[in-house]
């Protein structure tokens, strides 16, 4: 079981790269081709990035 240090450290991380992807999509905008583009390139990030923290979270267990 995780404990709460953990738990709010992968929270605060979460929260850092949501509010961090908002603030530069409001002061970066970027055409429609670029925008499709990097969706493509993101989601692959954000399976990394699961994946990681899912064997993470696990090694705690």
């Amino acid at each position: 079981m995780m404990n709460s240090n953990t738990a709010n450290f992968f929270k605060g991380i979460t929260t850092g790269l949501v509010i961090g992807a908002a603030v530069t999509m409001l002061t970066d905008p970027i055409s429609d081709r670029q925008r499709l583009r990097l969706m493509r390139k993101t989601e692959g990030v954000f399976k990394s990035m699961g994946g990681v923290i899912d064997t993470a979270i696990n090694m705690f267990r």
